[in-house]
């Protein structure tokens, strides 16, 4: 299918790439399940703890949890430090701050760019 919206440019094509290398699948990966954005809550709530201190009052069982704060870890939401047998985990604020300032630079020029439908509406009004 024809996009009949706006014709390509090489404006639009490198907002496009610079787009594409910004936005991290794994980041939004780790934001999109609530199991994951809850213990993002529970953690700035709380502070540096560990798993257990983590899920109390939550369904799920320890293994999941820490499965879900290795996803968070490895998307930089959560850092994480041993003390001997004990792992604490934290929010990673510096590394969020930074990913979503980045997104947010690169995405900007959408707003002016990528109107839906701003072209084809504009014509019918010229034709009508």
């Amino acid at each position: 299918m024809k996009n009949d919206n706006t014709p390509v440019n090489a404006e639009r094509l490198a907002i496009a790439q610079e787009v594409k290398a910004v936005l991290d699948t794994e980041f939004f990966t780790a934001l999109c399940e609530p199991v994951r954005v809850d213990i993002i809550r529970r953690l700035i709530s709380v502070g540096a703890c560990d798993v257990k201190t983590i899920a109390q009052g939550m369904s799920q069982d320890r293994s999941v949890i820490s499965r879900h704060l290795a996803t968070l870890e490895r998307a930089g939401i959560t850092a994480s430090r041993k003390s001997g047998r004990r792992v604490e985990y934290d929010i990673n604020g510096p590394d969020i701050v930074t990913k979503v300032s980045d997104i947010l630079k690169v995405i900007a020029p959408m707003a002016q760019l990528c109107v839906p439908f701003k072209a084809v509406d504009q014509s019918k009004e010229g034709v009508a």
